[in-house]
């Protein structure tokens, strides 16, 4: 639980970092993944080389990890619209997880209601990206701030929720304590 309050105060502080500097956090967004699917690949060569793999399979991996990391470290305003799309992708299949997950648990949890908001709020964010998407020059910003906006509402959402954990674990452990 107190992990989870860190990493509910982290991902709020880098969202708000997205919400003051949206342009320039979407092309660093880029720019870091591309350089993490760079240093994928080189770990993969390097696990080649060392388990003598001589197949052309097991080099293609690798390659390929290297060849859009590469391309999206070099183009990243290219990028953008590709990383927009997984960001829509990601925004629905949460939407719809929250949604689930809100109404299966309506009768075992007093904040249901939380993650039927998150739901809503990832719904309005994927239709103005949705919106956004034809248009490329509003494009990166508008994906830092849908960014920025999600990781803030998923960061309040761990801070919230590790917190009534964190209570019903010291009201609990009290209870235990005294039996």
């Amino acid at each position: 639980m107190n992990l989870l309050l860190v990493w509910g105060l982290l991902i709020t502080l880098v969202g708000i970092l997205a919400l003051l500097a949206p342009y320039y956090f979407a092309l660093s967004s880029v720019i870091v993944i591309g350089a993490s699917l760079i240093a994928t690949a080189l770990f993969w060569a390097l696990f080649n080389l060392n388990a003598r793999h001589r197949g052309a399979g097991a080099w293609l991996k690798p390659f390929i990890l290297f060849l859009i990391g590469l391309i999206m470290i070099l183009f990243p305003q290219q990028t953008i619209l590709i990383m927009a799309v997984f960001l829509l992708i990601y925004l629905l299949t949460d939407a719809f997880a929250n949604i689930y997950f809100a109404f299966e648990f309506k009768d075992k949890l007093s904040s249901w209601g939380l993650m039927f908001l998150n739901a809503v709020a990832d719904l309005v964010l994927a239709g103005i990206l949705l919106y956004y998407l034809p248009h490329p020059k509003e494009l990166a910003s508008i994906l830092g701030i849908l960014i920025g906006v999600s990781l803030v509402i998923d960061g309040i959402m761990a801070l919230w929720f590790g917190w009534r954990l964190k209570v019903y674990y010291d009201r609990y452990k009290k209870v235990l304590d005294s039996v």
